[in-house]
């Protein structure tokens, strides 16, 4: 899961590191490695370079002479990477957050004076956790519908030739994206049995039906046939017994 926290405070970035970092050693570094900034543009610059990523941002609104400083940048993030998650923190009161960022979709808000910071921070980011591990969050090509798909509804992906895209096909349809095999196979890793079937597809095991070793493909869930090579049929097999 990647984090990201940006305040204009450096002495509150040291704060909520601290909390993170305590967060990270009780739940077995379930937020990875957190980035921090203090600047603006650097956040931009940050989100430019991992859009294709899922990310959770700990954002503080500030108001100045009526003119909201951060409520901009909640905005470039979700129109750059609208499967981002935003998460407030701020010193603003509630009603106020909630009539004038709603529709920046902050997933909630947290006061940065609060004796309680600690365990609420810590159960968002928790519930966050199950989701992102639950879930995987992709942009469909059409017209940039965004989809989410359960990890252990995904059946099987194939390398478009020649292109870096990828057809994902899952229980109730298919989506393209934008990406490479090396990539998902990255994302997939602890999200159950995934495997290359040849160097053009990667399978989910648990819904293979059976190995048509004669013809070199697999029966897939969905009645479709996925090839595979003779080098990792013997692995293929050890994982279908694992189940």
């Amino acid at each position: 899961m990647r984090i990201v926290v940006y305040d204009d405070d450096n002495n509150f970035l040291d704060f909520i590191k601290n909390i993170l970092d305590k967060i990270n050693k009780k739940h077995e570094n379930m937020l990875g490695t957190p980035v921090y900034f203090s600047e603006e543009n650097e956040v931009k610059e940050y989100v430019l370079a991992n859009k294709k990523h899922l990310t959770v941002f700990l954002l503080d609104i500030m108001v100045d002479d009526e003119i909201a400083i951060g409520y901009d940048l909640a905005k470039y993030i979700k129109e750059i990477e609208p499967c981002s998650i935003i998460i407030y923190v701020s010193n603003f009161l509630k009603n106020y957050m909630k009539e004038a960022y709603a529709k920046m979709k902050s997933l909630t808000f947290i006061e940065k004076e609060n004796e309680n910071i600690f365990n609420e921070l810590e159960e968002v980011l928790k519930d966050v956790h199950n989701q992102v591990t639950e879930k995987v969050y992709l942009i469909a090509e059409d017209k940039f519908i965004f989809k989410s798909i359960k990890y252990k509804d995904i059946l099987y992906i194939e390398k478009i030739k020649n292109t870096r895209r990828v057809i994902l096909n899952y229980k109730n349809g298919f989506v393209y994206r934008n990406d490479s095999l090396i990539s998902i196979k990255s994302q997939l890793k602890g999200k159950g049995f995934f495997l290359y079937s040849t160097k053009n597809f990667i399978v989910n095991v648990k819904e293979i039906i059976h190995i048509d070793k004669r013809e070199e493909r697999l029966l897939m869930s969905d009645g479709k046939y996925v090839p595979f090579s003779r080098t990792r049929k013997r692995r293929l097999l050890e994982c279908m017994l694992e189940q």
